[in-house]
C-alpha cells in the first residue's frame, strides 16, 4: 500500500488539475485545491475573488465551506469592494504569501467593511496570494482561521504557496485547452462616450487585423442595431449588447471571456456613431454562414464596402430604410446603391437578387465570369 505522505498527495493534485482530458470550467480546479489544501493546512474556510481585468472591480467570490446564509450575507457587500483596498499588500507583492496579521491591526480591520464581512464568517487569522500568469493578477486566494486559533506558520505558508501556484497554473492552461476546443467568439468590450476600444478577444484582434487600412469598419450606434462587416472575404454580423453591470465578470454575456487590452491599431480600424455617448458597450461578431455564397458571389462585382454592405443587408432581409439607418446614409443613397447592386446582377427585384445571389443550386455565374449563363428574369 502506497504511503499517504505530503509528497504523494502533491503528485496526487498535481495529476488531478492538469488533466487535459477533463472539460467545463477551468475554476473547477477551486474545490480540488481547497480539499487537497487542507492536508496540510488547518483552516476554516477559503475562498478565490477574481479581478476584473478593466477595472479592477471584483466578482462574487468563490467560498469554500462557508455556510450558504454567510455567503449571501458577504457576497452582496464584498463584490462591490475595490480589491486595491482589500488586496494591496498581495498586489505589492505578486506571487508571495501574505498573512493578514503581517500588515494590518487587526483591532483596526475590525472596524471597516472588510472587518464586517470577517466577523460574518468569524475568522481573523488569514493568508493570502495573488499569483500573476503572464504578468496579470489572476485574483486572489486566500484561507481562514477563527480569531481563537494561532496564525498561520511558515511551513503552512510554504503550503500554500506551492498549492496556489500550482492551482493558478493549471486553471490558466485549462482556459488554454477550452480556447483551442472552443475558441472566444469575437468580441470587443467598447467606451463610445471616449471613443476607444477597451479590450477585445483573440479572436477579435485577429479579424480586426485582417481587416485592412481601408474604411474603418461602423460599430452599431446602439443596443439591438446591426451591422454586416466584410473581412477578408468572410461576413460577420456585428451587435451590440448594453453592459450595465458594474462588472465584466458579473454579465453573462462576458463572464467567460478571455479580454486582452486593447491597441491604437485595432481602434483605428473602428468608426464610432457620432453621437454615441455610453459608457461602455459589448459588440460580439458572429459569422455569417449563410450568407457566405452571396458574398462570394457579390465579390466577383467590384463593389465598393460600403456597397457590398448594402448587399448583404439585403440578403438579411433589410428593408432600404432599415439599410440606410444601419448604413448611417441617407434614404436615397441607400437606393441608389441598390439599383447600382440591381444593374450590375442585371435583375430588377429583391427576389430576383436573392435568387441570384443565394440559392445554392443556381447554375448561372455572376455576369462577366467564365461560362456565365444568360442572368434570370423575374416579371
Amino acid at each position: 500500500m502506497i504511503p499517504i505522505t505530503p509528497e504523494y498527495q502533491q503528485r496526487a493534485f498535481v495529476d488531478r488539475v492538469y488533466d487535459d482530458s477533463v472539460e467545463g470550467d477551468p475554476l473547477d480546479v477551486l474545490p480540488m485545491l481547497f480539499e487537497a489544501l487542507r492536508t496540510q493546512v488547518s483552516f476554516a474556510s477559503g475562498t478565490y475573488v477574481r479581478f476584473d481585468p478593466l477595472d479592477w472591480t471584483v466578482s462574487v467570490p468563490y467560498m469554500h465551506e462557508i455556510e450558504a446564509e454567510v455567503v449571501r450575507g458577504i457576497s452582496e457587500r464584498y463584490c462591490r469592494l475595490n480589491p486595491y483596498r482589500i488586496h494591496l499588500p498581495h498586489l505589492k507583492h505578486p506571487n508571495e504569501v501574505v498573512r493578514m496579521s503581517d500588515f494590518v491591526d487587526v483591532k483596526q480591520v475590525f472596524r471597516g467593511e472588510f472587518g464586517e464581512a470577517m466577523r460574518l464568517v468569524g475568522c481573523f487569522h488569514c493568508m493570502a496570494m495573488v499569483p500573476l500568469v503572464r504578468g496579470m493578477p489572476l485574483g486572489a486566494f486566500s484561507v481562514h482561521r477563527p480569531g481563537t486559533s494561532t496564525d498561520f506558520a511558515e511551513e503552512e505558508q510554504a503550503a500554500f504557496r506551492w498549492f496556489v501556484g500550482h492551482a493558478a497554473k493549471a486553471i490558466d492552461y485549462r482556459r488554454a485547452l477550452a480556447r483551442l476546443r472552443r475558441p472566444d467568439p469575437a468580441a470587443l468590450v467598447i467606451s463610445p462616450a471616449q471613443r476607444r476600444v477597451v479590450a477585445l478577444t483573440e479572436e477579435a484582434q485577429l479579424l480586426l487585423a485582417r481587416a485592412g487600412d481601408s474604411d474603418p469598419l461602423p460599430l452599431p450606434a446602439c443596443s439591438g442595431d446591426l451591422q454586416v462587416w466584410s473581412i477578408s472575404g468572410k461576413a460577420y454580423a456585428v451587435h451590440r449588447i448594453a453592459l450595465h453591470s458594474e462588472s465584466l465578470l458579473n454579465s453573462s454575456e462576458t463572464a467567460d471571456l478571455s479580454f486582452i487590452p486593447s491597441s491604437r491599431l485595432t481602434e483605428a480600424r473602428l468608426r464610432f456613431a457620432p453621437a454615441d455617448t455610453a459608457a461602455r458597450a459589448l459588440v460580439l461578431l458572429d459569422r455569417l454562414d449563410a450568407a457566405e455564397l452571396a458574398r462570394e458571389r457579390l465579390a466577383a462585382l467590384g463593389l465598393s464596402r460600403r456597397k457590398e454592405q448594402v448587399a448583404l443587408l439585403m440578403v438579411l432581409g433589410k428593408g432600404t430604410k432599415e439599410i440606410a439607418r444601419t448604413c448611417g446614409i441617407s434614404l436615397n443613397t441607400a437606393k441608389e446603391y441598390v439599383a447600382d447592386v440591381y444593374q450590375r446582377l442585371d435583375v430588377h427585384s429583391r427576389t430576383a437578387f436573392l435568387r441570384r445571389v443565394t440559392v445554392a443550386e443556381e447554375a448561372a455565374r455572376l455576369p462577366g465570369s467564365a461560362g456565365a449563363l444568360p442572368p434570370a428574369r423575374l416579371h
